[in-house]
This record gives structure tokens, C-alpha cells and sequence, in this order.
């Protein structure tokens, strides 16, 4: 009785070709398995999924005019800020005008003593 290699490899191969047919039908039927209680809560929740896409657009549209509403507030917040510092130059130049008055009116009094 001798054994052949040719046989035993083919045997081999038989045998992990059936184990993988296996492995795969194990994996199709547990994939079938989830794709069904995926369909099973999509139909469940079939009603909210439409109400969700039908408000979808006007939420879009919402969301463009709060962006477009923000772009406004911004460049007006822009033209403030540079307003106010336009301001504060002219503050600061009167300020220099006050205290060299002041600085003026302290030398007067304080050589009368």
C-alpha cells in the first residue's frame, strides 16, 4: 500500500476547498441575515426616513440664508470695527490736544507760587 502525492494533495485540496465552500456559505447566510434586519428597520422606520427627506431641502434652504444672513452681519461688523478705530484716532489726537492744555495751565499755576 503505498501512498501517492499527487493523490494526498489532491485529497488536500478537496477537502480545504470544501471547508472554504463551507466558510463562505456560513458567511453569505449571516450576511443575507443582516441585510434582512437592515430592510426590517428601514420599513419600520420608513415613516420618519420620509418626513426627514422631505425637510431636508427647506433646512438647506434655511441653512443658505442663515450663512448669507451671517456673511451681511459680518462685513458690517467689519465696517464698525474699522469706524471705531477711525474714531479712536481722532480721540487720541484730541487727547494729545488736552493734555498738552492741561500740562499748559499746570506750569501757569504752578510758577505763581
Amino acid at each position: 500500500m503505498y501512498v501517492n502525492f499527487s493523490e494526498l494533495g489532491q485529497g488536500l485540496l478537496i477537502f480545504l476547498g470544501i471547508v472554504l465552500l463551507i466558510i463562505l456559505i456560513i458567511g453569505l447566510l449571516k450576511l443575507i441575515k443582516t441585510i434582512s434586519r437592515v430592510n426590517s428597520i428601514i420599513e419600520k422606520n420608513e415613516d420618519s426616513i420620509d418626513e426627514i427627506l422631505e425637510f431636508l431641502p427647506k433646512t438647506f434652504r434655511n441653512l443658505y440664508e442663515v450663512t448669507d444672513n451671517i456673511k451681511d452681519v459680518t462685513e458690517v461688523v467689519v465696517q464698525t470695527t474699522a469706524t471705531a478705530l477711525g474714531a479712536t484716532e481722532s480721540v487720541e489726537k484730541y487727547l494729545v490736544y488736552i493734555v498738552d492744555i492741561l500740562t499748559i495751565i499746570k506750569k501757569i499755576f504752578s510758577n505763581k507760587r
